[in-house]
């Protein structure tokens, strides 16, 4: 396998605090979709990372941030 294609499959792990809600809604779709969590949180992460591609600043602020 070429180093590219080596690198890009590569994959790391990371640990995040969720609120129970969004816990819940997270397995709810895993356990309908018969995935597991961390597909929909990888799912739902690129797709966010794509629509971000172009832009440096995030749109996240709120008032509690």
């Amino acid at each position: 396998m070429a180093k590219s294609a080596t690198k890009k499959m590569r994959s790391v792990r990371t640990s995040v605090m969720l609120p129970a809600e969004c816990y819940e809604q997270i397995q709810a779709l895993a356990d309908a979709n018969h995935v597991s969590s961390a597909w929909v949180i990888r799912h739902a992460l690129l797709k966010f990372l794509n629509q971000q591609s172009t832009q440096l600043q995030l749109p996240l602020l709120t008032a509690e941030h």
